[in-house]
């Protein structure tokens, strides 16, 4: 059995990635059809492997809609979207913590 190709042109960005546990906490956004659309997904480790799971916002999920696709066109659009995070075809840009990357002031000056 053959895996369907995934979409031409998706890229997948994560900008967050939030272990707790065996559940690792993902967002980040995904280009299609050059438009950038946010996710968040859960990340866990099971027997069988990792498994994925990717969510929408309701406002993100219109845009879809708006580009022609039905319901099931979006269901495997976020199909290949769980799929390239798990097989690791996903842009890590983790963004930083403004308030960490600040030195702590000495108190004793």
């Amino acid at each position: 059995m053959s895996r369907p190709d995934l979409p031409e042109g998706l890229k997948v960005f994560i900008d967050t990635l939030d272990e707790q546990g065996r559940a690792t906490y993902i967002s980040g956004y995904f280009e299609f059809k050059k438009t950038g659309l946010k996710f968040d997904a859960i990340g866990m480790e099971g027997y069988g492997g990792p498994n994925i799971s990717a969510t929408l916002a309701d406002d993100t999920l219109a845009a879809p809609g708006r580009m022609g696709l039905d319901h099931d066109a979006i269901d495997d659009l976020i199909t290949a979207l769980q799929r390239k995070i798990m097989e690791g075809q996903a842009h890590i840009d983790l963004r930083k913590d403004a308030a960490a990357e600040q030195p702590k002031s000495d108190p004793s000056t």
